[in-house]
């Protein structure tokens, strides 16, 4: 039975998450470098980890040489690269558009598994990667006939959604297949210290000295509102429907982030971004709803062999 309260929890987390656009353009205002925002973003965030983790998880403080590996790199690079890209997309391309581009994510995660895990695509998997990817067609090509496409925000973007399909393929077939939490604990301390090594080579930590009140309080919004209180909303809402109903609830982050970007930056997302961008949730959508039916028939299948992993 469907649990209306995890439906509402996956749309409040989403809800929160739109604001990231604006929010950024208000930083960036100040005077506040991407990466210097997203040191602080995942200094935050990492010492929150850390503090719950003494709490909750004190045996994912000792590190071991298992917690590295190949594809964990990749996830903590992606890591970077999601946070990084899309926020420089904000700042280069309408939020409505760079949402539409980002959220492509899910067809590279498919598309990683196709590679990673030798999984042979389904019809409907291949449909909904089409369908996907035609939105992002559909949104790129009408910001391209209006004069509002920049192609430093694009490659943002996608840059954006590939990191973030690497950090999701650590998890799926690397340390966080057996260890979630460690995981992503490791990768979260990982990208920071990447972050800071970037912020540093770039001559930008001296910045945080003067940066004003207001852009602290961007940056504590920033840290907090759109990074990890709607993560643990996310997370009470997949304790009350299933993975893939919690994840389609998240997708009206895209409509959200549009409706943010207008109040707030009095933005119009274009005609071709709304457009496409309801291709590509349709197709994301599709996504999630057929895997896990995928996944229940081999299953089935197996049970029925004689293959339930039982003596």
């Amino acid at each position: 039975m469907t649990s209306w309260s995890g439906i509402l929890f996956g749309v409040l987390a989403a809800l929160m998450w739109g604001t990231s656009g604006p929010m950024m353009r208000m930083a960036d205002s100040l005077d506040i470098t991407v990466f210097l925002l997203n040191v602080v973003r995942f200094t935050a965030s990492s010492a929150t980890l850390v503090l719950f983790a003494l709490y909750r998880h004190p045996e994912a403080l000792r590190p071991s040489r298992s917690d590295i590996s190949p594809l964990f790199l990749l996830g903590a690079c992606g890591m970077v690269m999601s946070a990084v890209g899309l926020n420089f997309a904000f700042l280069h391309i309408s939020v409505g558009l760079a949402m539409v581009i980002y959220y492509s994510a899910p067809c590279w995660v498919m598309a990683g598994s196709w590679i990673l895990g030798r999984d042979r695509p389904v019809k409907g998997e291949v449909g909904a990667f089409a369908l996907a990817l035609a939105g992002v067609w559909v949104a790129v090509g009408g910001a391209g006939s209006m004069g509002t496409l920049r192609l430093a925000g694009f490659a943002g973007a996608l840059t954006g959604a590939v990191g973030y399909a690497l950090f999701v393929l650590n998890g799926k077939y690397g340390t966080g297949r057996l260890a979630p939490f460690r995981s992503f604990f490791y990768t979260y301390i990982a990208a920071m210290l990447i972050l800071w090594l970037m912020a540093f080579a770039r001559g930008e930590l001296g910045m945080l000295a003067h940066i004003s009140l207001r852009g602290w309080l961007v940056l504590l919004y920033l840290s907090f509102f759109t990074s990890l209180v709607p993560y643990g909303v996310f997370i009470l809402a997949l304790k009350r429907v299933q993975g893939s109903t919690a994840s389609i609830a998240t997708m009206t982050e895209v409509p959200f982030a549009m409706m943010w970007a207008w109040l707030i930056s009095s933005e119009r997302p274009e005609t071709s971004a709304v457009l496409g961008g309801a291709l590509v949730l349709l197709g994301v959508a599709a996504l999630a709803l057929v895997r896990p039916a995928r996944d229940n028939r081999e299953a089935e299948q197996l049970r029925q062999g004689g293959f339930d992993g039982k003596a």
